[in-house]
């Protein structure tokens, strides 16, 4: 089910496109055995694949593309590693994404711009599934810095690899890297590297009201007070945990802010609050 904030004249909606089942190892830090309930019976820690719909006066953005059309199969390499006897069937599922978005009105034309926040394949897949454009007028914006990095190393079959070539391909991509830059009136994407070199988040402002949609700059509730905690896929952990803990900071205690995050459980967006010394997590 999406979930709406509306604002004074933009609506952020969350969608999902489906779901990644992650080993304990994935996150480095964490202590599953203090949180026995994260866990879910096939051992692996279940996420969303979550994506941002941003509607405004003249435009229509989509914040990421989520994994796409295709179930990525669980590596058997992984699993041996992971000590999954048996593993999941997949690492990865999608594919609900378009429904999601017809559910709140919106066709793939519809869409004027595709901002993906990373280039990691649970963030592309719509973007140009098979290498062909999903969204026909959209343009298709990432951090350049991305590219070196994930894509261009990658090997010809890799999923993200064939998404982002195609796209390129119909000359639909715009690649930024500067600080900051604006995405829509009120939508401005902020550059915080250390998950990838290219990520950024997305900052959107509507009179009184601000929304951060925050990628992977934040990836589990967890993290909020724990600076031990990082990803198996951070580029550059140190990197990643300043960032987030300037994102953090910045955000904590403000009611004027409202956050929503990929891969949180559930669809809500939230709040930073503040409580006796701790950062907290509260229902907007």
């Amino acid at each position: 089910m999406a979930m709406s904030l509306r604002m004074d004249r933009i609506t952020v909606t969350a969608l999902n496109d489906g779901a990644s089942h992650l080993p304990p190892m994935f996150y480095p830090g964490l202590d599953f055995d203090a949180h026995p309930g994260l866990l879910e019976t096939d051992g692996t820690y279940h996420i969303p694949a979550r994506c941002f719909l941003i509607q405004g006066d003249g435009f229509t953005v989509l914040v990421d593309a989520g994994t796409g059309p295709k179930n990525m199969p669980f590596p058997a390499e992984l699993a041996a590693a992971a000590a999954l006897d048996p593993a999941p069937e997949f690492i990865a599922v999608g594919g609900a994404l378009p429904g999601a978005l017809a559910a709140a009105g919106v066709a793939p034309q519809d869409v004027t711009t595709v901002f993906l926040t990373h280039l990691h394949a649970d963030h592309v897949g719509w973007a140009a599934p098979g290498g062909k454009p999903f969204f026909p007028k959209a343009e298709v914006m990432y951090g350049a810095a991305d590219w070196d990095a994930l894509i261009a190393p990658a090997p010809p079959e890799d999923f993200a690899r064939i998404v982002m070539e195609g796209a390129r391909a119909a000359g639909v991509l715009r690649p930024v890297d500067t600080a900051t830059v604006e995405i829509a009136p009120g939508v401005v994407a902020h550059h915080t590297p250390g998950h990838t070199p290219g990520h950024y988040i997305v900052r959107v402002t509507d009179g009184d009201q601000e929304v951060y949609l925050t990628g992977d700059a934040v990836h589990h509730p967890l993290q909020l007070n724990s600076t031990g905690i990082s990803f198996l896929s951070d580029a550059d952990a140190g990197h990643a945990l300043k960032t987030r803990e300037e994102l953090l900071a910045r955000l904590a205690g403000r009611d004027d802010v409202v956050v929503g995050t990929a891969h949180f459980p559930g669809s809500r967006f939230q709040r930073v609050g503040v409580e006796d010394g701790g950062r907290t997590w509260t229902d907007a």
